[in-house]
């Protein structure tokens, strides 16, 4: 295998340029002709899943107010970060957006309130006002606008239609207000929109598993005829199209029931190769049982970080008879590397068990298969000899070793499988063709 490292040696060796900004072009370029060749010829899919978010009952640690753009659940969000259509208690309906783990919520659009008429006009400089019927709501003091649009706090009583605040009005203004009356309740809809990965590229297939179901809605293409669908909130657990907008996935009809399955089929983006070797021999020890996935440091710092699977970190403990111990010289891959000292290997370790100073090695290798990443050295150096460096004879020579792996990639490529038959070849003529037979 040829590690991010080795690659960019291997390159500044046969250039014959080993300066950093050449160094650097060659990492540029090796990252190009990966995706290339991932994209081209691999599938190079990952699933991913979150649960549908149906309507239920939340409750605000506090009731809302007018022109209120944010409000605090009264327990963290539990589902997936998403926009979800609310209903307040006073009926007012807003897109309001839900972060995972988090209690606040936001929305555009300040609460404009329910409109309680008045018996008449009010003057500029009023300070009292009287309703058209009486109070329902509780006892308070309530922030209400006026048709011009200033606000007070006016105190309301129940069962009267009193109305007192303090500082004439600014202006003469309509026989109406706008208060609102909400309570702590919401009644949140379906979460019709759902976060795609981070890593994603492009959409292959999205599923919704309902019980024993797995449907595949059918995908809207415009805008347009997504508007079309979406004229007024409608509801169900079985959506018929899906829409992707924003990097965000969106289902119609809205997702009816909390816990149903979306699963995101999806070809991703790779991280670039960029991480270096790190390395370790005498005095630095690496300790791993026989058949274990846990691996232990000493004498060394290692990047931390708890994504190297996408990351494509592996580690090699080199064979050794200086030791009581010896590695196997395979590559391993690293699941996590869960500190600076410690990491965990993908599949469980088969040589002996290392508990002494043998060399070992952590490299970030490419995704594109073992056999094929010499690739990528070979394309750099195509474009370093015809643009760089005129040189036409090296830059046949690098031409031809990269035409050679891809014609076997191709053929490589062509199938997902390798049908080993050991058997010998059956002979396919007819023998009544044949006047011996």
């Amino acid at each position: 295998m040829l590690s991010f490292t080795t690659l960019r040696t291997l390159y500044g060796d046969l250039s014959g340029n080993t300066s950093a900004d050449n160094l650097t072009r060659c990492s540029y370029l090796a990252n190009i002709e990966q995706r290339y060749l991932l994209q081209k010829f691999f599938n190079n899919e990952e699933t991913y899943t979150i649960t549908t978010v149906g309507s239920v009952d939340l409750y605000l640690t506090a009731a809302p107010a007018i022109d209120a753009v944010s409000g605090v659940l009264s327990y963290a969000w539990p589902n997936a970060t998403s926009q979800v259509s609310v209903a307040f208690s006073d009926g007012e309906i807003r897109t309001v957006n839900f972060t995972k783990s988090s209690t606040a919520v936001t929305w555009k659009n300040g609460l404009v309130g329910t409109k309680f008429d008045l018996t008449a006009v009010v003057a500029a400089a009023a300070t009292t006002a009287t309703l058209s019927t009486a109070w329902a709501s509780d006892t308070g003091a309530y922030v209400c606008q006026f048709s011009d649009g200033e606000q007070k706090t006016i105190t309301i009583t129940n069962g009267s239609t009193a109305l007192s605040w303090a500082g004439g009005l600014s202006s003469a203004v309509a026989d109406s207000i706008h208060t609102s009356v909400c309570s702590t309740k919401i009644a949140v809809g379906g979460a019709q929109t759902y976060k795609l990965p981070a890593d994603y590229s492009k959409l292959k297939t999205g599923t919704l598993t309902i019980g024993n179901l797995k449907w595949t809605p059918t995908e809207v293409t415009s805008r347009e005829e997504w508007d079309r669908l979406n004229v007024f909130p409608y509801y169900a657990d079985i959506p018929s199209h899906f829409f992707i907008w924003k990097n965000e996935f969106a289902l119609w009809p809205i997702p009816a029931t909390t816990g149903n399955i979306i699963s995101f089929n999806y070809k991703r983006r790779i991280p670039d190769l960029s991480i270096a070797d790190v390395s370790g021999s005498a005095g630095v020890t690496a300790t791993i049982a026989n058949g274990g996935t846990a691996i232990t440091f000493a004498g060394t710092t290692l990047m931390p970080t708890n994504n190297s699977v996408g990351e494509s970190r592996w580690i090699q403990f080199a064979p050794t008879t200086a030791t009581a111990t010896s590695g196997d010289n395979l590559w391993y891959q690293l699941a996590s590397v869960d500190s600076t000292t410690t990491a965990t290997l993908y599949q469980p370790y088969q040589g002996d068990t290392v508990t002494a100073s043998i060399t070992w090695t952590i490299g970030q290798m490419p995704v594109l298969m073992e056999d094929f990443q010499d690739m990528l050295v070979w394309k750099p150096l195509i474009f370093y000899y015809s643009s760089i460096v005129d040189n036409k004879v090296k830059k046949a020579e690098f031409q031809g070793l990269y035409d050679e792996k891809l014609k076997l990639l191709d053929e490589y490529a062509g199938t997902k499988t390798i049908n080993v038959n050991l058997c010998r070849k059956t002979n396919n003529r007819n023998p009544n063709l044949y006047w011996q037979g």
